[in-house]
C-alpha cells in the first residue's frame, strides 16, 4: 500500500491512491465533473490519516491547514448556492414586474414620436447640463420643420413637452410618426440633446437563459430593452 509522508500534499495521496482525476483533467473549470467537491475533499484527508506514515504522521500545522481548505471549500459551495437562488428570484421578480407593463406609458430614448388620432404627441429631452434655453425641434417625414416647442431654461434632467399637433400656423398637422430633435443653449454655444418619446407598451418578451427583458412599443417605435426606460405612468 502507498504510504505518504508528512511532506506529500493530501491531493498526492489521493493521486497515488489512483482516486483522483489526472492533472490534465483538474486544470479543467472548477464547475465540471472533475472538480473537487466537498465530499471528495473530506475523503481525501481521510485517506491521507490513514495511509500516512506512522513513524512520521502529518503535523498538527499541516492537518489544521487543510481542515481550514476544506471549511472554505464548503463555505464556497454554500455561497454559489445561494447566489444562484438568488438570481433566481430576481429574474422571475423582474420578469413578473415587466409582464405588468403591458397597456402603460414609458418614456424611452427615441427620435421619433407619434402623433395620436386625438393630437397629442408627448415626449422629454435629457438635458445633460444646465442650459439657458432648450428648444424641441417637431418634423415631418421629408424633413421640414412642423413646430418648435421652447422649453426655456432648464436644470439637468428630464424636461418634459408636450406638441398639440399643430403647425406654426396653428393648424392641426395628421395623425403619424414625426421626428423630433433637441437643441440647448449652453455657455453661449449651441448643442443638441437627447430625446425620448412616450408611448405604450404593447407586449414583453422574457430573454431565454435569464437573458435581457425587451418592451414591444405601440406606434411603430419597435421594441426596447427594459433597461432603456426612463419613465413608466
Amino acid at each position: 500500500m502507498t504510504v505518504a509522508t508528512n511532506n506529500t500534499s493530501a491531493y498526492s495521496t489521493y493521486q497515488q491512491l489512483g482516486l483522483a482525476p489526472s492533472t490534465s483533467s483538474t486544470s479543467s473549470t472548477a464547475s465540471g465533473s472533475n472538480a473537487l467537491g466537498e465530499d471528495t475533499f473530506l475523503k481525501l484527508m481521510v485517506t491521507e490519516l490513514q495511509n500516512q506514515d506512522p513513524t512520521k504522521p502529518v503535523d498538527s500545522q499541516s492537518f489544521l491547514a487543510q481542515l481550514a481548505q476544506f471549511s472554505s471549500v464548503s463555505g464556497i459551495q454554500s455561497l454559489q448556492k445561494t447566489v444562484t437562488g438568488l438570481a433566481s428570484s430576481l429574474t422571475t421578480s423582474q420578469s413578473l414586474q415587466a409582464a405588468s407593463l403591458v397597456g402603460h406609458n414609458v418614456l424611452v430614448p427615441a427620435s421619433k414620436a407619434t402623433l395620436s388620432a386625438s393630437g397629442q404627441l408627448s415626449g422629454a429631452v435629457d438635458v445633460s447640463t444646465a442650459a439657458q434655453q432648450v428648444v424641441v425641434g417637431v418634423y415631418s417625414a421629408s424633413g421640414q420643420l412642423v413646430k418648435q416647442i421652447d422649453l426655456g431654461s432648464q436644470a439637468a434632467g428630464l424636461a418634459g413637452f408636450t406638441w398639440d399637433g399643430t403647425d406654426m400656423n396653428g393648424t392641426p398637422m395628421p395623425a403619424g410618426t414625426y421626428a423630433i430633435r433637441a437643441e440647448a443653449m449652453v455657455g453661449g454655444k449651441s448643442q443638441g440633446m437627447d430625446t425620448l418619446s412616450s408611448t405604450r407598451v404593447d407586449s414583453v418578451t422574457l430573454g431565454s437563459n435569464g437573458g435581457s427583458i425587451t418592451l414591444g412599443l405601440a406606434d411603430g417605435l419597435g421594441n426596447v430593452d427594459l433597461s432603456k426606460v426612463r419613465q413608466i405612468s
